[in-house]
């Protein structure tokens, strides 16, 4: 687990368009709105090691001023799992490799669109942020009474395709940051 701050582990495939979006787009938009300190980290399944983030997504991020260059890919390790507080996929197909080789991690492995779903019943604590455990501990509670996750909780991999699906998954994961943003940062 983490050293009390919060940490969120993103994962994907090749780690290089999902979770390093999802990494670097929630850093400076928890910097940007003084938000909590929260470690965060990416890794990829099935990654190109050493890689830099797709162009597309790359030059996505630097268009709102944020400079990932220095980002270069991943392979996920049982001992990053071990340490976050929270690991949020990409997809169910992530979640479920992540839960079968570890079990135990199965109450804090979201897909990042299941998790976001999740904390929407979440009661408003009047100014609007929670700390990071007691977001988790929400979505662990809440995950049986709002149903199994769903094809609606997987963001399109545009690895390799055209620009049109990086900006739709981009898109999504924009949304999906916003919403995770709006429960950890007081308004």
């Amino acid at each position: 687990m983490s050293d009390g701050r919060g940490s969120i582990l993103f994962v994907c495939t090749g780690n290089v368009c999902r979770s390093p979006y999802l990494e670097w787009g929630l850093r400076a938009a928890l910097a940007s709105a003084d938000g909590p300190v929260i470690r965060l980290t990416s890794a990829g399944v099935a990654p190109l090691i050493g890689h830099p983030m797709s162009s597309y997504l790359l030059e996505r991020l630097q268009n709102r001023g944020i400079d990932a260059s220095e980002f270069r890919a991943r392979a996920l390790t049982e001992g990053m799992v071990a340490r976050a507080d929270v690991v949020l996929t990409a997809s169910r197909e992530h979640r479920g490799l992540i839960v079968r080789h570890m079990p135990s991690t199965a109450t804090r492995t979201f897909t990042v669109l299941q998790f976001a779903r999740l904390l929407r019943d979440r009661p408003s604590s009047g100014n609007g942020g929670a700390d990071l455990p007691a977001l988790v501990t929400f979505a662990q509670q809440s995950r049986g009474l709002a149903g199994a996750s769903t094809e609606h909780d997987d963001i399109e991999d545009p690895w390799k395709h055209s620009r049109r699906v990086y900006a739709r998954s981009a898109g999504k994961m924009d949304e999906v940051l916003e919403e995770i943003l709006e429960h950890l940062v007081p308004r």
